[in-house]
């Protein structure tokens, strides 16, 4: 071989070696797609995962990916933030031009459309049925696709969150009432709207997300077991006597119950509302305004029947991009059961998100603010009794809006509940190619 031979023999060497290099390991900051195939034996496989956590969250959970790198000495797991508004919109674009990452974690209620869009890969059969079963149910629940015969895993909930009644515990003896009608008038009595501006004893967005959990409470129903629809058949009574109970609540001028979450906001924010129910994330928020006043409990118990109310339960959970390879797929279902397990899910609930381990002892785990550990163990039990929140492209894009403007119908006193109920399922039917109600 001639020295010119010899030298393009070592270039062509050079350009494979180059082109295998490329090919084998996504870069990190370009966010490159997953292979469709193995790409044959590595020494270190690198997956990217997607997240839109705030601080001080995202510290946690970068501590806990820093830990699980240095303890596996096969996989790197490489975090992006991305803006929590965009997230998912992102994810499905990436994937659906061939591109995205390894893994996201995306809230629960969002998976629906790139799940049914194929863009997410089912998580049947790839954790043991033990392994989910020391996650809370309705977490699990809420990673769910409601398919016409069956549910599909899309996702595993790391963190869950729920409502409860959040109160300024400087006014209050002992805990707040346990049931709505001593609650209110308990909220009545604290109200002074004499002062400028008022001092009110509660303040309730009666949004549909935050009241919702009251429609079960009175035996109303959207969709039955089977999913189908029975908001205006045997829902119709128990959706009616929420809608007149909501109604009472806007009109009651010793209590702040308004749709309008600006004002009610701005009631809590400046201090001039004591209680409130709100979201397990809003915790920090809390903290900052009432400080060590601040007490978390359930919500109250409905009077009207002595019925607990069942608020929707929301998660954040892993989902994986459906073209990852078996190998990636592999390494990233470890990573998954190592997020689960109870020394990262201990450092979740340090830092103030709720975990979905069952199995670990919120009571015990070291290095927890008191007030995070006291209102955990109540978001625990709240969620409980709660239900997942729907999560299909229908429940957000056709029926929310419709139970929404239902609500909003009668809060405005444009229609009374029993014409509000009968307009929304008949929207619901003719949008669902479902027949008239009998």
């Amino acid at each position: 071989m001639t020295v010119r031979q010899h030298m393009r023999h070592l270039l062509r060497i050079g350009i494979i070696l180059i082109t295998l290099i490329a090919c084998s390991a996504p870069t990190p900051s370009s966010g490159t797609p997953p292979p469709t195939a193995d790409a044959g034996a590595r020494a270190k496989a690198v997956l990217v995962l997607w997240h839109a956590w705030p601080y001080p969250e995202s510290r946690a959970l970068a501590t806990i990916v820093e830990r699980y790198n240095r303890s596996s000495p096969s996989v790197q797991i490489v975090l992006q933030a991305h803006p929590v508004a965009s997230l998912t919109s992102d994810l499905d674009i990436a994937v659906s031009e061939g591109g995205g990452p390894h893994m996201a974690i995306l809230k629960s209620h969002t998976i629906g459309g790139p799940a049914e869009d194929g863009r997410l890969l089912s998580l049947d059969g790839l954790l043991t049925k033990a392994e989910l079963d020391q996650l809370l149910p309705a977490a699990l629940g809420s990673a769910q696709i409601a398919l016409p015969t069956s549910s599909v895993r899309y996702g595993v909930p790391l963190t869950f969150d729920t409502l409860a009644l959040y109160y300024n515990q400087a006014n209050f003896a002992t805990a707040p009432p346990t049931d709505t009608t001593a609650l209110l008038a308990v909220a009545r009595g604290l109200t002074d709207t004499r002062s400028s501006p008022p001092i009110w004893g509660i303040a309730l967005n009666l949004s549909l997300d935050r009241t919702i959990g009251y429609l079960y409470a009175f035996g109303g129903r959207i969709f039955d077991d089977q999913h189908s629809l029975v908001l205006g058949l045997e829902g119709r009574a128990g959706v009616e006597a929420w809608l007149n109970w909501l109604a009472s609540l806007h009109s009651d001028e010793r209590i702040l119950a308004s749709t309008d979450g600006i004002a009610v906001d701005n009631a809590l924010m400046s201090r001039k509302a004591l209680m409130t129910f709100d979201w397990a994330h809003a915790l920090g928020t809390y903290h900052d305004l009432w400080n060590e006043n601040m007490g978390v409990a359930p919500l109250p118990r409905l009077s009207d029947g002595d019925r607990d109310p069942q608020p929707y339960v929301q998660s954040d959970v892993v989902v994986l991009n459906a073209r990852i390879g078996a190998t990636e797929r592999q390494a990233a279902v470890d990573f998954i059961r190592y997020l689960i397990g109870a020394e990262a899910q201990s450092d979740l609930l340090r830092a103030g998100r709720q975990p979905t381990l069952l199995s670990l002892d919120i009571r015990v785990v070291s290095d927890v603010n008191p007030q995070i550990r006291a209102a955990a163990l109540v978001f625990r039990s709240q969620a409980e009794q709660g239900q997942p929140m729907p999560n299909s492209r229908q429940a957000n894009d056709l029926v929310w809006g419709v139970l929404s403007d239902m609500q909003a119908n009668v809060l405005r006193r444009l229609l009374a509940p029993d014409q509000a109920v009968t307009g929304a399922d008949r929207a619901l039917r003719e949008r669902l190619g479902q027949p008239p109600a009998p």
